[in-house]
């Protein structure tokens, strides 16, 4: 009758004006900064760091919209939105990025297409024994050709 399968549905965070936190915030949702944070932030959703907003933060998300002020490092896998009120500054790894006129960027920036698929890739170590499969494969055919 009842199912017992739930499927957790991620609500957005607010960090509103007024409000300053500090420490770590690892989530599945999306992230919004109207106050100020300092520390590190790791999710699967897209941040936006408003107007007013200050992040002293290491961020890791999808997407990344900056219209306030970012001091740290930034991973985006997706894209890296910069407006013309927004400042980066900290080194950014990213898929794509977009810097409005009047938006500021200080740091050095790096645009690799394979973090868009990070969580599909196959770990280093697996990758090693599919080469060595392959090679020892190529080897019998050889030998049997």
């Amino acid at each position: 009758m009842f199912k017992d399968t739930k499927k957790l549905i991620g609500t957005d965070t607010l960090i509103g004006q007024g409000t300053v936190v500090e420490g770590n915030i690892l989530t599945e949702a999306n992230l919004r900064i109207e106050g100020e944070f300092h520390g590190e932030i790791t999710t699967k959703g897209d941040i936006i760091v408003g107007e007013f907003g200050v992040a002293q933060a290491d961020i890791n998300c999808v997407t990344l919209t900056i219209a306030g002020q970012v001091q740290g490092n930034v991973t985006v896998s997706g894209r890296l939105i910069i407006t013309p009120s927004g400042q980066l500054n900290g080194n950014a790894l990213v898929h794509s990025i977009i810097v409005q006129e009047g938006g500021a960027f200080n740091g050095e920036c790096q645009m690799n297409t394979a973090i868009k698929s990070e969580l599909s890739t196959i770990p280093k170590s697996q990758e090693d024994k599919q080469d060595k499969h392959d090679k020892q494969e190529k080897a019998k055919a050889r030998q049997a050709g």
